[in-house]
């Protein structure tokens, strides 16, 4: 038998009122967890990535094939920008991390991004979760991790000050089509 991967939601795009509500499926995504006062995990992923773990809580760094998010003091996630450097990146991992030390796991099905975009997202937000999103979340380099309405979620700033409203939230599957529901919902207000 073989599985058949499939986003969640039926319609992967929906426009409403001037918000864009886009599921992104299939991105392949590792969960990395070190130490880092080790040198050498910090060198050897530093070295696999081409770029540098973000240490600092809430942060994410980014280059064209890698968004590695801060989690916590010694766990990161890695979404893949390209699909292409996914069992490259993940053998390398294994074969040059001291096991002992490290852990690096698949959680690519684990969960889905929906993607928000538009000028009124922030406000949208707002009405779902308490957070002070423009300070928390006040530039690209961003990520918070928060409840909304319930719902643990990662939300990641896409957008620089001069562009349109645009954000990730990384949530679990099953919860996909709720947090869909809400989110048109709350568009409601937004009659153009």
């Amino acid at each position: 038998m073989t599985l058949e991967r499939r986003a969640v939601l039926k319609e992967l795009k929906i426009e409403k009122n001037g918000i864009s509500i886009e599921e992104i499926p299939f991105v392949e995504k590792l969960n990395l967890r070190g130490s880092p006062k080790d040198k050498n995990f910090l060198t050897d992923v530093g070295t696999i990535l081409e770029t540098l773990l973000p240490i600092d809580p809430n942060t994410k760094v980014e280059n064209t094939d890698f968004q590695v998010i801060w989690l916590s003091p010694n766990e990161w996630l890695i979404n893949f920008l390209k699909n292409d450097k996914f069992n490259i990146t993940h053998q390398k991992f294994i074969n040059q991390l001291n096991p002992e030390k490290t852990s690096v796991t698949d959680v690519s099905e684990n969960k889905t991004i929906i993607r928000l975009v538009g000028d009124k997202s922030i406000e949208l937000l707002r009405k779902f979760m308490i957070l002070d999103i423009d300070k928390i979340l006040k530039d690209n380099s961003k990520v918070a991790q928060t409840i909304f309405v319930k719902i643990p979620i990662l939300i990641i700033r896409n957008h620089s000050q001069d562009q349109k409203q645009s954000f990730d939230l990384h949530i679990n599957r099953s919860h996909a089509n709720y947090l869909k529901e809400l989110l048109l919902d709350g568009c409601n207000q937004f009659i153009n």
